[in-house]
């Protein structure tokens, strides 16, 4: 009775176990088929990604060799989604890593937009000036019995003399950046982590401009669209601007690499947008967008 009862028993163990592999082994299977989903969809997300970029780069190249206005950060900016494809290309595919690179395509989309619309206005105002050029050739021609004629040009010259001497910026950009004790400062995205916003621009060489003191004024309008830093506001005629740092520059007709750091409005940065504008007194220079996580 008693080795009746042990086989009986051995027989229900092995049941039990058979039934919690056949168990397993379907978990298993359900897993991997799952994990197996995933991957792929990852893998078409990351080609997605290399594709756009690849489409973008395209778009630069064709900029860069039919059109000479603003070279240079076209070619900088060529120069950041090589370098992000080639970042993608070697990546090791996780949504996390996908989500990074997806937000990395989007700010650099709002750049190209940027550009865009400096190289549209930068075309409009040559080709402006091309005409208003001919206009004066033509008038010169009876410049020796028009008078009336001949101070029309010197006046236009005149303008055409004003906007050249006015100043112009470029590498305009801004970053979160961490503070070290040595006064490194470490670029980061995260808003939780960062100490300041840094602020950096070029006053690019204009032998026409005029040297000694200009006044830069930088303004940072947070996720909320509040204006960050001092919060003066300063009077332009009928135009009011409202300012987050000030900054005077001594230009001497030469190249100017400044920057400028912005508090944190209280405790720390919010997550979100954040646009930054730079202005000449009143006259608009240069914005960015800034996306903090």
């Amino acid at each position: 009775m008693s080795a009746n009862r042990n086989n009986n028993a051995l027989k229900v163990l092995i049941g039990i176990l058979f039934f919690l592999l056949v168990g397993l082994g379907v978990y298993t299977y359900s897993f991997y088929q799952e994990l197996s989903a995933n991957k792929v969809a990852l893998s078409e997300e990351k080609l997605m990604l290399q594709n756009e970029l690849s489409d973008l780069l395209t778009t630069y190249n064709s900029e860069i060799e039919s059109s000479k206005l603003m070279n240079k950060e076209l070619r900088e900016a060529r120069s950041r989604i090589q370098n992000l494809l080639m970042r993608l290309e070697n990546a090791t595919t996780s949504q996390t890593t996908i989500q990074n690179y997806r937000r990395e395509l989007s700010i650099l989309r709002n750049e190209r937009d940027v550009l865009r619309k400096k190289t549209d206005s930068l075309l409009l105002a040559n080709a402006l000036l091309v005409s208003q050029k001919s206009t004066v050739e033509a008038a010169f021609d009876q410049s020796v019995v028009q008078l009336d004629s001949l101070q029309s040009q010197n006046n236009t010259l005149k303008d055409d003399l004003a906007k050249g001497s006015q100043l112009t910026v470029s590498k305009f950009n801004s970053a979160g950046v961490i503070l070290r004790r040595s006064g490194k400062r470490l670029p980061n995205d995260r808003a939780s982590r960062i100490d300041k916003i840094e602020i950096c621009y070029t006053v690019n060489e204009n032998e026409f401009g005029r040297p000694g003191s200009h006044d830069f004024y930088i303004q940072v309008i947070d996720p909320r669209n509040n204006v960050m830093g001092e919060r003066i506001s300063l009077s332009f005629g009928e135009n009011i601007l409202i300012y987050s740092a000030y900054q005077q520059i001594d230009y001497q007709n030469e190249e100017v690499v400044s920057c400028v750091l912005i508090n944190p409005p209280i405790d720390e940065f919010l997550p979100g947008i954040y646009r930054v504008n730079l202005f000449e007194n009143d006259r608009l220079l240069s914005n960015d967008v800034l996306e903090l996580e």
